[in-house]
C-alpha cells in the first residue's frame, strides 16, 4: 500500500505490521525553503535528527488521516526532526490508536490526533476496554473548525431533521466504530429526540463510512462537515451537532435549535448542550501523559507555528479541511467540564 505525501521530494516507505496497522515514514518532507534546525524552527534541540511518530486512530483517507499528513511536514520543520512516521492504527472506534498514543513512552516523540469526543464519552460511559484518563493527556491543540453533522440521502425520504425525527420506522444510522465521537453523537441525538434507530458501526474510518453511505447503505450518516462536503451530491445535511450555526451551512439548524423547537428541556436539553461542547473538541492532537515540560512546550509551539504557516494553511485548504485553532489549555478545560457533566447522559448513551 502506498500513501501520498504533500511534497514531491519526500521519500515514502510503507509497510503493513500487526495486521491492520500501516506505517508511513516521511523523510525530507519539509516544505521548500525550511530548515531542519530545531532552533530555527523554535523547537527544542532534543528533536534534532530524531523521528517523530504521529499515530492516527483510523484508516487512510478520512479526516484524521488527512490532518496528520497535512501537518507532518510542518511539525518536522518547526521541531527540526529528522523524519516523521505516520502510523494508521484503526480499530475500536478509534480506541486502538488512541491507546497507542496514550501508552507510548512519554519522551515527546509520539503524538497523534484523537477521536476526543469518543474518548470522553467512553470515559463517561465506563466503556469496556477503555482505561484512559483524558484529563491526564498532554494536549497540543485542535487544528480545525469542523462541526459534526448528521446527513441523509439526497434522494431519500428525509429532507429535514424534522422528517427524520418524525420517523415511525426504525432508521439505520451509519457511524464509525462503536465508541467513536460520530457514533455517540448519533446515539445521543436520536435518544434525545426519541427516534427509533439501530446503529451500523463497522467502519475503519470516515472514508469507509462515506463509501457505504454513497452506495446507498443506511438512513443517515454521522460525520464531520468537511467529510460530507466531498459527497454533497449524494448527501443532504439536516443537522449541525453544535450550539452555534455553521457559516458554511447557514440553512442547516443546530441540535440546540431543533431541541428548543421540539420542546426538549430539563436534563435532556442540558445533555445536548454538553454534547455540543464535547463534539467541538474536533480532531485534537495530544501526546502521552508525563512528557517533560520543555519537550511539551516545543511540541505545542511547533503545533501553533504549523497552524500559522501560510503554506500549511494552503495545504489544508487544498485538502478540503476546515481550519481553525483551539489551544491546549482550552482543550483541557473542555474535557474537564465534559467529564464533570457525565451524569447528564445516563440513558442517552444506550442502544437497543
Amino acid at each position: 500500500m502506498l500513501f501520498h505525501t504533500l511534497n514531491g521530494a519526500a521519500r515514502v516507505t510503507t509497510c503493513a505490521v500487526a495486521g491492520a496497522v500501516a506505517v508511513t515514514v516521511l523523510t525530507g518532507c519539509q516544505p521548500k525553503g525550511s530548515s531542519s534546525s530545531a532552533s530555527g524552527g523554535g523547537g527544542s534541540s532534543f528533536y534534532s535528527g530524531k523521528t517523530l511518530t504521529i499515530e492516527v486512530p483510523y484508516g487512510p483517507g478520512g479526516g484524521y488521516d488527512q490532518w496528520a499528513r497535512v501537518i507532518a511536514p510542518y511539525m518536522q520543520k518547526y521541531l527540526g526532526a529528522g523524519s516523521v512516521k505516520i502510523v494508521n492504527a484503526p480499530g475500536g472506534g478509534g480506541l486502538v490508536g488512541t491507546q497507542a498514543i496514550y501508552h507510548a513512552p512519554a519522551d515527546g516523540l509520539t503524538i497523534g490526533d484523537t477521536n476526543a469526543g469518543g474518548d470522553v464519552f467512553d470515559q463517561i460511559d465506563h466503556a469496556s476496554g477503555f482505561n484512559l484518563d483524558m484529563r491526564k493527556v498532554s494536549w497540543l491543540g485542535r487544528p480545525d473548525d469542523d462541526p459534526h453533522i448528521i446527513a441523509t440521502h439526497s434522494k431519500g425520504p428525509y429532507k429535514t431533521f424534522d422528517q427524520l425525527a418524525g420517523s415511525k420506522g426504525k432508521i439505520s444510522a451509519l457511524a464509525t466504530g462503536k465508541g467513536s465521537s460520530d457514533y455517540n453523537a448519533a446515539v445521543i441525538v436520536y435518544n434525545a429526540f426519541k427516534v427509533p434507530f439501530k446503529m451500523v458501526a463497522a467502519f475503519s474510518g470516515s472514508s469507509a463510512e462515506k463509501a457505504a453511505f454513497t452506495s446507498g447503505e443506511g438512513t443517515s450518516a454521522s460525520v464531520s462537515s468537511s467529510d460530507i462536503a466531498s459527497i454533497s451530491n449524494s448527501a443532504n445535511t439536516v443537522l449541525v451537532v453544535s450550539s452555534s450555526p455553521f457559516s458554511k451551512l447557514p440553512k442547516v439548524p443546530t441540535v440546540i435549535q431543533e431541541a428548543q423547537k421540539h420542546g426538549i428541556s430539563g436534563n435532556t436539553l442540558q445533555a445536548l448542550h454538553a454534547l455540543t461542547d464535547v463534539m467541538d473538541l474536533g480532531h485534537a492532537f495530544f501526546a502521552p501523559p508525563g512528557v517533560p515540560s520543555a519537550r511539551l512546550t516545543a511540541l505545542r509551539t511547533a503545533f501553533k507555528k504549523s497552524m500559522d504557516d501560510p503554506a500549511f494553511q494552503k495545504a489544508a485548504k487544498k485538502a478540503g479541511l476546515y481550519q481553525g485553532y483551539e489551544s491546549s489549555s482550552d482543550l483541557s478545560a473542555a474535557v474537564s467540564k465534559a467529564l464533570s457533566q457525565g451524569a447528564l447522559f445516563g440513558d442517552l448513551l444506550k442502544t437497543s
